[in-house]
């Protein structure tokens, strides 16, 4: 029997991708001790699957009108070997997950060129619809270890409870940064094609990953008296800048906050941060 693929996290997807300068090491650090001891490590709990059908926060435009609504499907033992042949560079693993998982978007199937134009969000939605319509909507926890008074948890965590961000105005392409000295940087959101250059850098320099994806994401800065810089290289943002940008980028990003999870321990009354990762979300593949 061979050795089940060990999926990669989704820190390395989403708000992580985009944030070089800022990690989650101390959320990590305190719920590596119930993530290692997860006696659950099995085949996942299947409750009913939920619907295959979906409304995407943003989608894709075609021909000046927007398409939103998409459709998954379940995993089958095809796609989990499929999965498995994309070995374990995280962004392949996503890849064929979306191109396995999800049947359209509006009208058109999907493909690669259709899964890079999406936001980053939306792939992260699709991919937990992929998980609830294979799964159903419940993440099974047994005997995890609090780690502020090491009672061992029994935990169900429905995916709905994961948080989850919107769009205002789905249809909205460009936005506002305020930056110092009167500046405003006009933005757009990344999107999958942005998350594969990003993880394409591959000497782990956060630096440069900010400076990749302000470099496509960062259309224009106009200054304080009117002047505008189309498409000003990054490295000549300043560094408080540079870091207002891509906190607005990683906050206004919608989709599930996978990163974010925390429930409260009856038993102490203590808030226990539990990052959910893909490995998590496709535990037995």
């Amino acid at each position: 029997m061979t050795e089940p693929v060990v999926l990669p996290d989704f820190n390395s997807f989403g708000d992580q991708a985009l944030k070089g300068l800022e990690s989650p090491e101390e959320a990590t650090a305190a719920t590596q001790a119930l993530l290692k001891e997860d006696r659950n490590s099995g085949e996942p709990t299947v409750s009913n699957p939920g619907e295959c059908h979906l409304t995407l926060e943003r989608g894709v435009c075609r021909e000046g009108t927007w398409y939103r609504d998409a459709e998954v499907k379940e995993l089958t033992g095809a796609d989990e070997e499929a999965i498995a042949a994309a070995g374990s560079s995280s962004y392949r693993v996503f890849e064929t997950l979306l191109l396995r998982g999800v049947r359209t978007v509006g009208a058109e199937f999907m493909n690669r060129k259709l899964a890079s134009e999406l936001l980053i969000g939306d792939r992260e939605f699709l991919v937990m619809a992929i998980r609830r319509a294979t799964f159903g909507n419940d993440l099974e926890f047994e005997e995890l270890p609090c780690p502020h008074c090491e009672e061992l948890v029994d935990l169900t965590v429905p995916l709905d409870a994961i948080p989850f961000t919107h769009l205002d105005h789905p249809e909205q392409t460009e936005y506002d940064v305020p930056l110092r000295r009167g500046a405003v940087a006009v933005v757009r959101l990344p999107t999958g094609d942005d998350q594969a250059a990003v993880l394409a850098i591959k000497d782990g320099n956060a630096a440069k990953q900010d400076s990749e994806i302000l470099g496509r994401c960062v259309l224009r800065v106009r200054d304080a008296d009117g002047t505008v810089t189309r498409r000003p290289p990054a490295t000549s943002l300043s560094m408080s800048d540079r870091k207002a940008i891509l906190k607005f980028l990683a906050d206004t990003q919608p989709g599930p906050r996978y990163g974010d999870f925390s429930f409260t321990h009856d038993t102490c009354g203590k808030e226990v941060p539990l990052p959910i990762s893909l490995a998590v979300l496709f535990r037995g593949m």
